[in-house]
């Protein structure tokens, strides 16, 4: 009796061991609580696709896993956020990515990266150069990169015309507002335009009083919703891609079971993938909205923009190497050759 009791208090021992040391665990029956932040209001088209990415996952893991959303900025800015996901603090982002720890994360704004939406498809495919590269850069700061979200082509937008809209370095006597950024500064100035970086927020107050003429670096949607009191011309030059990026904590996403690995990149990959058309969409839709409230909208042929496209990055490219190596800036002008 004392061998069997002995053997008994012993076997008890090694299956707590075992449990405790997670090999009686199945993470296939752990509950999963993830924490979604993005930086979209609950009306726009990027809300839509979290909402579709939380009913994917949720569904097809059985409610095991819960997506709670926080949209809006809710878990603070974009730069709060992208810090927090670093830290592991927050689970998944959908956010807009700093240049603060990594300039070539945030690439995917290099002016014509891609000219339209077919070329935009092979650039942000899932196996893509780009996608590649930055699933490696963000790897290096700790962060699981899940895709792109395309949010449309951004254009210019005046209170006047302009002259020879489509030749490069022809003056177009219009001041406008860009971003204090290399990659959106030098591009329009080659386009003729003279540029300002006075703060976003005092644009449209500075349009009104005629401080500059326009501004550069909204789609569509944005001149329409914001701009469309003080514009007169939209032209739609396709010059840089509004895109965020779905990114998830790597330690986080490690911890998962392969099986949810998978749910979790399929989930975020497929509304990567339908943002490009979503965008194209909202694209047009807004560009239609602009033309019946009387504002001028100036699209430019295939020649004209494959023109464009192949001066800006044959020579602002070039420029851009200090902030984005000349290794990714030459592997992205390999891989759209």
């Amino acid at each position: 009796m004392k061998k069997l009791l002995s053997l008994g208090i012993m076997l008890t021992l090694v299956m707590s061991l075992v449990v405790g040391c997670g090999g009686g665990g199945d993470k296939k029956d752990e509950k999963i609580t993830l924490r979604l932040a993005t930086q979209h209001p609950t009306n726009h088209m990027a809300h839509k696709s979290a909402e579709a990415i939380k009913e994917k996952i949720e569904t097809e893991s059985n409610g095991r896993i819960e997506v709670q959303i926080y949209p809006a900025n809710q878990l603070g800015d974009w730069t709060q956020v992208f810090e927090e996901i670093m830290r592991g603090t927050i689970d998944i982002a959908h956010i807009s990515v700093p240049e603060t720890f990594d300039a070539r994360i945030t690439a995917g704004f290099l002016p014509y990266l891609a000219k339209d939406y077919d070329e935009l498809k092979v650039v942000f495919a899932k196996d893509s150069y780009l996608n590649k590269q930055m699933a490696s850069f963000h790897k290096d700061l700790g962060i699981k990169f899940l895709g792109y979200y395309c949010e449309g082509f951004s254009g210019i937008g005046v209170a006047k015309p302009v002259k020879d809209p489509a030749k490069m370095g022809a003056a177009k006597d219009s001041l406008v507002r860009v971003p204090s950024i290399d990659a959106f500064k030098l591009p329009t100035e080659a386009l003729g335009y003279r540029t300002s970086t006075i703060p976003y927020s005092d644009t449209f107050a500075a349009m009104q009083t005629g401080v500059v003429d326009g501004w550069m670096g909204g789609p569509p949607n944005l001149n329409y919703l914001t701009f469309r009191d003080v514009i007169k011309h939209y032209y739609q030059y396709n010059l840089t891609h509004e895109c965020t990026q779905y990114l998830m904590n790597l330690d986080k996403f490690n911890s998962l079971s392969e099986e949810d690995q998978k749910l979790i990149v399929a989930a975020f990959g497929e509304q990567s993938e339908k943002s490009i058309d979503l965008a194209k969409a909202e694209d047009e839709k807004y560009k239609k909205l602009l033309k019946e409230e009387g504002i001028e909208v100036v699209e430019f042929s295939q020649e004209e923009l494959d023109a464009m496209a192949a001066y800006v990055r044959d020579n602002i490219w070039p420029q851009l190497t200090e902030k984005y190596t000349e290794e990714l800036i030459t592997g992205l002008q390999d891989a759209l050759k």
